[in-house]
């Protein structure tokens, strides 16, 4: 199967259909029972110019007859020619002048991107070319695929036989209203030749715009015969495995006569088993060439269904041509009025309003044309040239070229390193340099201007600072005002706000490093101000925690500071009391501070007996048979004796009017002679 259509074939069918469309235009009879040979009765145009009324058409040398006369229609032939001149005449020819009163006139394209204004003041015209539009149209079909046409117009000027897609594209989008003008040009003369080749370029170009096409609609034709081809072969596959099972069934049929007659015992009844073994023999010799004949049979069936297919889906291409368009276009010279913001200029180029094309707007210093992509710039002097042979203001687009002859100088930017004229170049009045507008601020400090490279923004308040008036913090390494800075009032280092806290305790503003929270209000302490729990310190492992002094105490005894976790307040005795300071009594076990206790023991223990029995509370001393006491302003420690059991020590607490508790008093009873 094939891939592509022979560009041959596409031309003979091209042929084909445009004699027929001609013929029948102009009233010749036709009849293509025979598609090789065509019996034409000619109409009175081409009668003529033939010297015939009646003729037969043929388009492949190889059908020609000889002596039958024959006509060959090919270009460069007799016929081809003289279809080609029906073709040209005014009632089969369409004509259109286009001008610029009804196409669109449009400046140049590479003006957009300047900073330039472009009008249109006048169009002066010059003269006029000539060109012919041939419209095709371009049938596809194929069995495996949907019937589909497409329309191509090509313009080709006969003079130069060069294509003009640009013409094409401009008809196309003016057609509805050049044809609402129904302005009709003048025929040009043009030879035979030229249009015959002007045909042929159209030609070939509508082929070469239909290849992609043919090509689709070819594979999707290929995938439909590849399916029914593998089909085909499926089944004479299946009919060659059933003529071969039939030689399989007689050589079975010879096997089971020789197996019988090796088993008979009678020679009458051998003599016919070897009969019917030979009658079997001589079928399959007769079957074998009856198979033979069969697969040849299946085997030409086959390949003839194959080339059917093969056939059947073969893209089918027409292409033939519908009109041809004779365009009349003018050219002139176009006037533009160019302006700038500083300077105003004209230039003349020449324009074909049906093409859209310029000519001539050319730099004037380098004459390189300018719409091949080239930036235009117009300089101070009203000189019309490319970006490259010009420098400008970046900020106001002021340009000098390189031809001008003036004393005005550009400055170049210290910071952007970008041209700068002297109506926008500013002076840092730090660096003294040159700089542009976009690159200089005001100082909001000090009022002077200051390039970008000796000053920046305000890290926290977003406001334009010269470097004398910026402090970089050294905690964020970013530039501050002097508004948003400070000094640590510790260590003396610049700090911007965010990196900067107070102390609660004095006021004074502090870096990180010279400040604490407490670990308790969280406020914020200076290094002067924290305090450190010393039993904190003493049993921590991780980092201290420091306190304000609204968090802290100090031992009564030792003066040591004390946070709330680590600080003693029921202690007997004035004031907190740390761990280092504080002991138990001997004999009742409470503790007191160390200095309360004399020998060990405390005041209460060290009285005992001197507590008149009165005031021993009731609850405790009837259940003994003597007591004796010892008080302070805390407790009352009791000494009961029992006549049966162990003496009981009975620590009673004043306050609460409640026993906090009782001991074995045996040790006591030694300390005290054994009363």
């Amino acid at each position: 199967m094939k891939s592509e259509v022979d560009t041959s074939i596409l031309n003979s069918v091209n042929i084909k259909r445009f004699t027929k469309s001609v013929l029948e235009e102009h009233g010749a009879s036709l009849d293509r029972s025979n598609s090789a040979k065509w019996q034409v009765d000619f109409p009175a145009g081409l009668s003529q110019e033939l010297d015939r009324q009646q003729g037969t058409l043929v388009f492949d040398p190889a059908d020609k007859t000889l002596g039958e006369g024959d006509l060959l229609v090919q270009p460069g032939t007799r016929v081809f020619s003289a279809l080609l001149d029906l073709v040209q005449k005014p009632a089969s020819l369409g004509r259109l002048r286009l001008t610029e009163d009804n196409l669109q006139i449009n400046p140049p394209d590479v003006f957009e991107p300047s900073n330039l204004g472009v009008d249109i003041t006048e169009f002066q015209k010059n003269d006029s070319d000539f060109a012919l539009t041939f419209h095709f149209r371009v049938q596809f079909e194929t069995p495996a695929s949907f019937h589909s046409e497409e329309m191509f117009s090509v313009t080709i000027d006969p003079q130069t036989q060069a294509r003009l897609p640009d013409l094409t594209a401009r008809l196309t989008s003016h057609l509805p209203q050049l044809l609402q003008q129904n302005n009709e040009g003048e025929r040009r003369s043009v030879s035979e030749a030229a249009v015959q080749e002007s045909f042929s370029k159209a030609q070939q170009a509508v082929i070469n715009r239909s290849r992609p096409i043919i090509s689709e609609i070819q594979t999707e034709a290929d995938d439909s015969a590849t399916e029914r081809i593998d089909e085909i072969r499926s089944w004479y596959e299946q009919r060659q495995s059933e003529l071969d099972e039939q030689i399989t069934s007689q050589v079975e049929e010879i096997r089971k006569w020789n197996k019988k007659y090796r088993k008979a015992r009678k020679d009458s009844t051998r003599r016919k088993y070897i009969n019917n073994k030979r009658e079997a023999e001589r079928n399959l010799e007769q079957l074998k060439k009856t198979v033979e004949k069969k697969k040849r049979e299946l085997d030409e069936e086959e390949a003839t269904e194959i080339d059917e297919v093969i056939d059947r889906n073969e893209v089918k291409v027409d292409v033939s041509l519908v009109g041809v368009t004779e365009i009349t276009y003018v050219r002139g010279t176009l006037t533009l009025d160019i302006q700038s913001s500083q300077v105003q200029t004209q230039a003349e180029v020449t324009y074909h309003p049906a093409t859209d094309e310029y000519h001539g707007l050319d730099c004037e210093v380098c004459s390189r044309d300018l719409t091949e992509g080239v930036l235009p710039r117009l300089c101070s002097n009203g000189h019309l040239v490319g970006d490259p042979c010009s420098n400008s203001c970046r900020n106001c687009d002021l340009a000098y070229c390189d031809d001008c002859d003036t004393t005005a100088t550009l400055d170049n930017c210290t910071v952007c390193l970008e041209d700068v004229c002297q109506s926008c170049v500013e002076v840092c009045l730090t660096c003294e340099s040159a700089v542009c507008s976009d690159h200089t601020d005001i100082c909001d400090s000090c009022g002077q201007a200051t390039c970008h490279l000796c000053g920046e923004e305000c890290t926290t308040c977003g406001s334009f600072h010269c470097d004398t008036h910026l402090e970089l913090c050294s905690e964020c390494d970013d530039y501050h005002c002097d508004t948003h800075t400070d000094s640590c009032a510790q260590c003396g280092s610049v700090r911007c706000e965010a990196h900067l806290e107070t102390c609660d305790t004095c006021g004074d503003l502090l870096c990180e490093d010279h400040t604490a929270s407490c670990a308790t209000c969280d406020e914020t302490v200076c290094d002067d101000h924290v305090e450190y729990c010393e039993v904190c310190l003493a049993h921590s492992v991780a980092e201290p925690r420091g306190f304000c002094d609204h968090h802290t105490e100090h031992c009564s005894v030792g003066g040591e500071v004390l946070c709330a976790t680590h600080r003693d307040s029921t202690t007997l005795g004035s004031g907190h009391v740390c761990e280092n300071h504080r002991a138990a009594c001997s004999t009742c076990t409470i503790e007191y501070r160390e200095t309360n206790l004399t020998n060990g023991q405390c005041s209460a223990c060290n009285s005992l007996g001197e507590v008149d029995e009165d005031h021993i509370p009731t609850v405790v001393s009837k259940e003994y048979r003597s007591v004796k006491a010892g008080a302070n302003d805390a407790y009352m420690v009791i000494l009961g004796k029992q006549l049966l059991g162990r003496n009981k020590l009975i620590v009673y607490d004043i306050k609460t009017g409640e026993e906090a508790h009782r001991q074995s008093a045996g040790l006591l009873k030694q300390l005290l002679g054994g009363i």
